[in-house]
């Protein structure tokens, strides 16, 4: 034994074991400096280093790195000997190849020991991916299978599910197989042959399967049993037929129905035709009062109603363009469209009459909308009608409430007109034409209004200082209080170079107090 520890002081002894050892062998100093690395090493890396000649380290070996590896277990104290690390290297084939190192101080030195574990991995992973093919395949298998049964179980319920009777039957007529459907479709549900299901103890007469069921492929015979109508359809199988009965008492008797429906289409197209011809009078009639009538004349029959009022909006809010009646008289008339103008109608707050409006004990309000969806006025009808009707007015009230629109577009374009050219605001002679509405109104549906007068101070003082630009500028700066203030049916007009008045609709004395003292506080 002594003569063996002797030998292993003896360096070339100690290197011929490095040499024969079939795992890489690497020896470091405390500076991570490779002082010795066996042949088994060098072809784990690549090369065995020149130890003597060219000084590097583990990192730089292993890595390329110049700095130690951050989870290097030699220098933690808190870890026993020996140590271990898994890396992953270069080989001379550029490769990764995995490799175990085991670490154990020797000497002052620490010997590195170069397990290469890439084959044992690689079979790890082959072995892993079969098993998780393997999984996959019988993953898909099993959902093959389930899918199978799916539609077994699927294709079952539907033939259950099936509203015409099914029947497959042996070539002796023999009930084999029946779906659900027998049970509420046919006349005897428990018969053991095809031809007892419908009542009958003996095979039918001229039965298209007589002569076998590849004969009767295909074809159809029809069966009347205590005025319930019935079609059979029959399909050749293997050893038999499937039998398909479908009752067609509904059909018949839509047939019935349709005939009955006839005179309804031909009241349609009598009313669209009607539709073509009021489209072409809208295009040339030139006053919307004739527009009106026409349509009056039209729609009343198809909603069987005797009685209408028509209340059309103005350009400007809070105003009415126009009337019409028909079966009502003037005080009605008049009544309707005060309430009409109320502010809650107006504002869109409520969107229909109140029931104490209607000049009837019930009645329905038809709006007439433009293109952009904004109301443009109303249809008063002293009853209601059906879904059907409704759909039928609507043919009717959309093209009219289009044609509206469009003229109170054309007024607008003229209004333009009645403008002042600085400010947009309009002037003296549309305000006059204003007025005189309103006064009517007052007169007519007692709805007061009021009027407010105001001129710019200084506006002199500024042009004469900073020049008319800016004179311009301080009376836009008015305009836009005034616009700011102001309801959408409320005008405002310049009638002079500093003088302006504000017409405010349904409202009065107190009402024009309170628009002052608002725009003085924001003056």
């Amino acid at each position: 034994m002594s003569t063996l520890f002797s030998a292993l002081s003896n360096p070339d002894t100690v290197l011929a074991l490095f040499e024969v050892a079939q795992t890489g062998l690497i020896v470091i100093d405390k500076d991570y400096q490779v002082v010795l690395a066996n042949e088994e090493a060098g072809r784990l890396i690549g090369g065995k280093p020149n130890c003597l000649s060219n000084l590097t380290t583990c990192h730089e070996l292993f890595f390329g790195k110049p700095a130690p590896c951050a989870d290097c277990p030699v220098p933690d104290a808190t870890k026993p000997w020996p140590k271990t690390k898994s890396i992953v290297i270069k080989g001379r084939d550029g490769a990764d190849q995995f490799v175990k190192v085991s670490m154990i101080p020797w000497e002052g030195y620490t010997v590195l020991n170069l397990h290469d574990v890439t084959r044992e991995l690689n079979l790890l992973r082959n072995v892993d991916l079969a098993k998780k093919e393997l999984r996959a395949k019988n993953i898909l298998l099993e959902r093959r299978q389930q899918e199978i049964a799916g539609k077994t179980q699927f294709l079952e319920q539907l033939i259950d599910h099936l509203p015409d009777a099914l029947v497959t039957v042996n070539e002796t007529f023999g009930i084999q197989r029946k779906n659900a459907a027998v049970a509420t479709i046919l006349p005897q549900a428990d018969g053991r042959k095809c031809h007892e299901l419908l009542g009958s103890e003996t095979p039918c007469l001229d039965c298209p399967a007589a002569l076998g069921f590849d004969a009767a492929n295909g074809q159809k015979k029809s069966h009347v049993v205590e005025g319930r109508f019935f079609t059979e359809i029959i399909t050749a199988s293997p050893g038999g037929g499937l039998l398909l009965f479908r009752d067609t008492t509904r059909q018949i008797q839509l047939i019935e129905q349709i005939r009955e429906t006839r005179l309804a289409l031909t009241r349609k197209n009598e009313i669209l035709s009607g539709l073509v011809s009021l489209g072409a009078f809208m295009q040339k009639a030139t006053e919307p009062q004739a527009v009106i009538e026409y349509f009056m004349e039209m729609f009343l029959p198809v909603i069987k109603a005797d009685k209408a009022a028509v209340i059309i909006n103005d350009i400007r809010e809070g105003n009415l363009w126009f009337t019409f009646q028909k079966g009502l008289d003037e005080e009605t008339l008049k009544g309707l469209s005060r309430a009409y103008l109320s502010r809650d109608v107006q504002s869109s707050r409520i969107k229909v009459y109140e029931s104490e409006f209607f000049p009837w004990e019930t009645g329905v309000q038809i709006d007439l909308r433009g293109a952009s969806g904004k109301r443009v006025g109303i249809i008063v009808l002293p009853t209601s009608y059906s879904d059907e009707d409704g759909e039928l007015t609507k043919l009717f009230t959309e093209p009219l409430g289009a044609d509206i629109h469009n003229r109170l577009l054309m007024r607008q374009l003229e209004e333009k007109a009645n403008t002042d050219p600085l400010t947009g605001l309009y002037n003296r002679g549309y305000l006059d034409a204003v007025l005189e509405e309103e006064r009517k109104k007052q007169e007519e549906f007692d709805i007061p209004h009021a009027v407010v007068e105001a001129d710019v101070n200084g506006l002199k003082k500024v042009n004469d200082k900073y020049g008319h630009e800016a004179g311009d500028a301080y009376i836009l700066k008015v305009t836009e209080l005034f616009k700011q203030n102001v309801r959408s049916s409320d005008v405002v007009a310049r009638t002079g170079g500093d003088e302006f008045v504000i017409l405010l609709v349904d409202a009065n004395h107190a009402s024009a107090e309170q628009f002052i003292a608002r725009l003085t506080v924001k003056a």
